[in-house]
């Protein structure tokens, strides 16, 4: 098996689509609301106006990761190559080019999803009730940040309530 990652080029959108909606349809716990043209336009939409990442196998397209600003928007993975190290290579990826962090929604029942992206570092920073997604399921809010940013991070909350201001400087330390 080789695997290899690049950009998406509009001539990608067919078979892209045909790997969103194939990984979808996977989805037992959220409806499919959309027909696979309605996916191949949203599709071509995102090739076409964002930045999309490829992973292929063996030259087939098996998983896209679609990044706007600092969002994954989208990471999918053909249910045929679940499993086989495509979608760490696209989180792999889209971790290089948002190398400050990221952040990304999943549904809450997508246990398979959760666990990836927990096992990889993504932090839960909020649940809601799916009010304001088009399935309306109950999702989460996941942030990535770089572990060096993680330390410092965790850093600040320990000094935060340190002064640092010049007069303290001048008190007389005690031994």
């Amino acid at each position: 098996m080789s695997l290899k990652i690049r950009r998406a080029r509009l001539a990608d959108t067919d078979e892209t689509a045909r790997v969103f909606s194939a990984s979808f349809r996977s989805m037992d716990f959220v409806p499919k609301l959309h027909s696979d043209e309605e996916d191949r336009v949203f599709v071509r939409n995102l090739i076409a106006g964002k930045e999309v990442w490829l992973a292929l196998v063996d030259d087939r397209i098996a998983g896209l990761a679609c990044l706007d600003n600092d969002w994954l928007a989208h990471l999918y993975v053909h249910p045929d190559h679940q499993g086989h190290s495509v979608g760490h290579a696209l989180f792999e990826t889209v971790r290089l080019e948002r190398p400050k962090g990221f952040q990304l929604w999943t549904f809450q029942a997508n246990a398979r999803a959760r666990k990836f992206y927990e096992r990889r570092g993504c932090e839960v920073v909020e649940f809601t009730d799916g009010r304001r997604n088009e399935e309306r399921k109950p999702d989460m809010r996941y942030v990535y940040i770089r572990r060096r940013f993680r330390r410092l991070k965790r850093l600040w909350k320990a000094i935060r309530g340190v002064s640092l201001k010049r007069d303290d400087a001048k008190t007389p330390r005690t031994a």
